[in-house]
């Protein structure tokens, strides 16, 4: 079959059959049919560039189902990759580095050099919370200073891996997630015990890990509250606010991401049970402006990017914090919570601007 059709390459990670983030592909796939363009799904052990060939997955629309597909290489590529586990996160790292291809994304920073890299921007300092790298002897100095931390992985999604510990009296409760997601509760009376028992969760996970200053974000009742915003660049390669919502989760469970059983809420709605008028327009002013720096600033330093999905937390007296920065975000809270032309265009944005960004006339064989 031949198509003068821009070929648009999504980068992912995949087992066997198994391609992550399917769901979301399935919806790409469709809108970059309508936009004249194609897509190919692989993954860093289905591409060949030397040889000029990837054996990937495209989908089907008449079986409602993909199908591998051997094909030149993408005009362009979208990277979704976001597998964390070590082994794997390091292939595709050591492919990236070597790649030749032209991508809508670059990678950046795992979460203590973009720390760093934040805190040399004196707008963005006011909103990020004290971090430090986890080695023995920081527990005791953090502890101190605040009545919760949180330990996370460098490289890490979905919640797993995190640790939260609370300072009670002559205890610290720890709950957390394992690389696995499974819930770890432990109580620790003896300061030192509680750092041998971090620094060994750490070394089990195989990974490395920050201490974070803990944030009171119980804006509803027994809850963990915070908000993900959705940055885009359009087709004139500027960057806007695709969308804003809220999201809570039992604070039991330690985060609010989805994964980890959190759910979406209107952001509006989310601010309402604490806040005043003037509060809500303060607040929801420090979002969009904070959201508007960050890609502009990433982007002076690490390349060209197309998205961010950025987590704000918004503690309990309206102070507004950084939380994280995604390069792969999910746009399903938008879906969850009934904003569906925000999903679609979330959807649409990538491919509108993968098609604006090369003009070809050749024929191309599948």
């Amino acid at each position: 079959m031949t198509t003068n059709q821009p070929l648009i390459g999504v980068l992912t990670h995949r087992r066997g059959a198994f391609i992550a983030g399917k769901t979301y592909l399935t919806s790409l796939a469709t809108v970059a049919r309508t936009y004249g363009c194609r897509l190919i799904v692989y993954s860093p052990s289905d591409i060949y560039e030397e040889k000029g060939i990837v054996n990937g997955f495209i989908y089907n629309d008449e079986m409602k189902a993909w199908q591998s597909r051997k094909t030149r290489l993408p005009d362009i590529v979208y990277d979704r990759f976001s597998n964390m586990t070590p082994e794997i996160f390091k292939k595709y790292a050591a492919y990236r580095k070597i790649s030749r291809l032209r991508y809508l994304n670059n990678r950046f920073a795992h979460k203590w050099n973009a720390h760093r890299f934040f805190s040399r921007n004196p707008e963005l300092v006011p909103h990020l919370p004290d971090t430090v790298p986890m080695q023995q002897g920081v527990l005791e100095r953090m502890i101190k200073k605040y009545p919760m931390l949180y330990v996370k992985p460098v490289n890490g999604s979905g919640g797993k891996g995190i640790l939260r510990i609370r300072r009670g009296k002559n205890v610290l409760e720890m709950v957390g997630r394992d690389r696995k997601g499974c819930v770890i509760h432990n109580s620790i009376t003896s300061l030192s015990a509680a750092e041998r028992f971090l620094l060994l969760w750490c070394q089990k996970q195989g990974r490395s890990f920050i201490m974070q200053q803990g944030l009171m974000l119980t804006l509803l009742p027994d809850s963990i509250c915070d908000s993900r915003i959705l940055v885009q660049k359009n087709e004139q390669n500027e960057w806007h606010i695709t969308g804003m919502i809220g999201k809570q989760s039992p604070e039991a469970f330690v985060t609010s991401n989805l994964q980890s059983g959190g759910q979406a809420i209107v952001l509006e709605e989310l601010l309402c049970h604490r806040f005043s008028t003037e509060e809500r327009e303060r607040i929801v002013t420090d979002i969009e402006r904070i959201s508007l720096i960050l890609p502009r600033y990433i982007e002076s330093k690490f390349g060209d990017f197309i998205e961010f999905g950025i987590d704000i937390g918004i503690d309990t007296k309206g102070r507004v914090w950084i939380i994280e920065v995604n390069t792969k975000p999910n746009r399903e809270l938008f879906r969850l919570a009934g904003q569906f032309d925000v999903y679609q265009n979330a959807i649409e944005m990538p491919v509108r601007v993968a098609a604006t960004r090369f003009h070809t006339t050749d024929c191309y064989t599948f």
